[in-house]
C-alpha cells in the first residue's frame, strides 16, 4: 500500500554517501543493472545444458512473475517503512538478534563470493575480448560527468542521458579498433597468464572498492542508469534479430539424467526467476535512494519483469544462435567448454549479427553481445562490495563505522580467494546460499507485515516452496550417489549441512513469530 504522504527513508536521512533521493528513471536503472548481473545469463545457460529449454522456460516465466518480482517487492517496501534497515537487519527485529547475526554472516560470506567469483569473471573476459577495456573505462568516467552534472550542476537530465549514452555507443567501435591488451603490450605479461589474470583481478577490486565509498549519486547510480540504457537497447536488438532473422531451436526441449529437475532446476536458474540477492539489493542500496512510495512497484516489481524477459531472451539466443551438439565445431557444448561468456556473445552475435544492420557485423555484435555480459559483471562486482559493507556496519559490527575500514574488510578476503582460485570449491554452494536467503528475507518480511496485520499468504506459500526447495537441493547435492560426502569433499560436506542447520533454525523462528501474531 505505498503512500506518498510517507517521506521516504532517502529524504529524512540524506548523508550525500548512501541515502540519496534519485530521479525515477535513474532508480530502475541503477536497480535493474544491480539485481540482473550476470545471473540471469549464466543460469539458464547451465540449466539449458542439464535440462533442455522447456522447464526453463516455464520456471522463469512463472518464477518471475509469482515469485521473484514479489519478492524484490515487498522486501523493497518492508525496509522503506523501516528507515532503510537491511533485510538481515529486519530479520533482527522480529526473529531475534541471534537470527538476524546468523542471517547477516551468510550473506556477508555470500557477497564475498560474489565479488570473488566475478572480478575473476570480468579478468578472464577483457584477457579473452580485449577490445572491453576501452568502453568499461569510458562509461565509468561518463558516468562521473553525468552524475555530478545532473546532481550538482542540476543538467537536464533526458538530454545529458542521451549524449552520454552516444558517447559510451562510440567508444565501443573505438575500443572495438584499438583493443588495450596488456598481455600483447608486455612480454612478461604474455609469458605469464596467471599474472596478468592477477593484475586484472586487483585493478577490479581496487575499482569496486572506490566504487563502494563514492557517493552513490556520483558514481554506482549513473553507470548502472547508463549499462541500463545500453542494455535494454542491446535487448530490443536481440528481440528484433529474433524476429527477422526467425533462427531453429536447434537444443532439446528436454534432457534427463543429469539431475533431478527438483530441486536442481530451481537453484540452478536464480537470478531471472528469484534470487535472495535482490533482496539485499531492494533494502540495501534501493530503499535508500526512492524518493516516493509509489516509484517502488515500477522499480521493485518492474525492474524483476524486466530481469525476466532478459533471462528468457538468453534462453532463445542460446538455444537457437549456436548448434546443438558435442562433436559440432563453434556448437553449444564446444563454446560452453570456453565460457558462458563466449557461448553468449556468440548466440548473440549469430543473431543480431544477421539482421542486416549497417556497421553491425556477427563479429561486432559478438563484441556487443560481450560488453552486455560485461557490464553486468562489473555491476554485481560494485555492488556486492557496497553491500558487504553495509551489512558489516549496520548488522554484524555496527561500531564499525568507518566505510574505508568495513570495505577493506570486504575486499582483502574476495581478493584473497581470487588470486589463489581457493574460491572454486566454495562457490558449487553459493546456488543454495542464495535461494536460501531468498526464503528467509521473505520469512523475515512475512513477519514485519504480519505484524502490521497485512495478509501475508501471498509471500509465505513462495517462502515455504523456496525453503524446501533449497533444503532438499542441500541434502541431494550432499548426499547423492556423486555427491560432496561420496567425493570425499568433508569441507564442502560441513558447510552444505552447516547451511542447513541455520537455514532451519531461522525459519523455525520466524515461523514461531508468525504463528504467535496469527493467533
Amino acid at each position: 500500500m505505498p503512500n506518498d504522504k510517507n517521506k521516504t527513508p532517502a529524504l529524512t536521512n540524506k548523508n550525500k554517501i548512501d541515502f540519496s533521493p534519485a530521479k525515477k528513471p535513474f532508480l530502475i536503472g541503477h536497480h535493474f543493472e544491480s539485481i540482473a548481473g550476470a545471473g540471469p545469463i549464466i543460469g539458464p545457460i547451465l540449466a539449458v545444458s542439464y535440462f533442455g529449454w522447456l522447464a526453463v522456460v516455464l520456471w522463469i516465466s512463472i518464477g518471475a512473475v509469482f515469485i521473484g518480482a514479489m519478492h524484490d517487492y515487498v522486501t523493497l517496501m518492508a525496509s522503506v517503512r523501516n528507515r532503510a534497515k537491511g533485510v538481515s537487519n529486519i530479520a533482527k527485529d522480529f526473529l531475534g538478534s541471534k537470527s538476524g547475526w546468523i542471517f547477516g554472516a551468510m550473506i556477508w560470506i555470500a557477497l564475498i563470493l560474489l565479488i570473488t567469483v566475478f572480478s575473476v569473471s570480468t579478468a578472464e573476459s577483457i584477457i579473452y575480448k580485449s577490445e572491453l577495456v576501452l568502453p568499461l573505462i569510458a562509461i565509468s568516467v561518463i558516468a562521473l560527468v553525468l552524475g555530478f552534472g545532473v546532481e550538482k550542476l542540476k543538467w537536464n537530465y533526458k538530454i545529458s542521458s542521451i549524449i552520454a549514452i552516444i558517447l559510451v555507443f562510440i567508444f565501443i567501435f573505438i575500443g572495438n579498433k584499438y583493443p588495450v591488451n596488456l598481455g600483447i603490450e608486455n612480454p612478461v605479461l604474455l609469458k605469464n597468464p596467471v599474472l596478468l589474470k592477477n593484475i586484472w583481478i586487483s585493478i577490479i577490486i581496487l575499482y569496486a572498492g572506490i566504487a563502494s565509498v563514492t557517493p552513490i549519486w556520483l558514481l554506482l547510480r549513473p553507470r548502472d542508469y547508463l549499462s541500463a540504457i545500453q542494455l535494454f537497447i542491446l535487448m530490443i536488438l536481440g528481440f528484433i534479430g529474433i524476429i527477422l532473422v526467425h533462427p531453429k531451436i536447434n537444443a532439446p526441449i528436454y534432457i534427463s539424467g543429469n539431475f533431478p529437475l527438483w530441486p536442481i532446476l530451481f537453484i540452478t536458474v536464480a537470478c531471472g526467476a528469484v534470487s535472495g540477492f535482490h533482496g539485499l539489493v531492494s533494502s540495501g542500496l534501493t530503499s535508500k535512494q526512492l524518493s516516493k512510495e509509489s516509484h517502488g512497484k515500477a522499480v521493485g516489481y518492474g525492474s524483476m519483469l524486466g530481469e525476466g524477459a532478459l533471462a528468457i531472451l538468453v534462453t532463445v539466443l542460446i538455444i537457437s544462435g549456436v548448434k546443438w551438439g558435442s562433436e559440432i565445431a563453434g556448437g553449444f557444448q564446444a563454446t560452453l567448454k570456453e565460457g558462458w561468456v563466449a557461448l553468449f556473445s556468440s548466440g548473440y552475435g549469430n543473431i543480431v549479427g544477421n539482421i542486416g544492420i549497417p556497421l553491425i557485423t556477427i563479429s561486432f555484435a559478438v563484441l556487443l553481445g560481450a560488453i552486455m555480459v560485461n557490464q553486468f559483471i562489473l555491476t554485481t562486482v560494485d555492488t556486492s562490495t557496497r553491500l558487504g559493507r553495509m551489512v558489516i556496519s549496520e548488522n554484524l559490527f555496527p561500531k564499525f563505522k568507518n566505510r574505508f575500514l568495513t570495505t577493506i574488510l570486504t575486499l582483502i578476503p574476495a581478493w584473497l580467494l581470487a588470486v589463489t582460485n581457493s574460491y572454486e570449491t566454495l562457490w558449487r554452494l553459493f546456488g543454495s546460499s542464495n535461494q536460501l536467503i531468498a526464503s528467509i528475507s521473505l520469512i523475515a518480511v512475512s513477519c514485519f507485515f504480519i505484524s502490521r496485520k497485512r495478509n501475508v499468504k501471498f509471500i509465505l506459500i513462495p517462502a515455504v516452496f523456496v525453503l524446501l526447495t533449497t533444503l532438499s537441493a542441500l541434502i541431494y547435492l550432499t548426499f547423492n550417489a556423486n555427491g560432496y560426502l561420496a567425493q570425499g569433499n568433508f569441507a564442502l560436506t560441513a558447510i552444505s549441512l552447516g547451511m542447513f542447520v541455520l537455514g532451519i533454525f531461522v525459519a523455525f523462528e520466524g515461523f514461531k513469530f508468525i504463528r504467535r501474531k496469527s493467533v
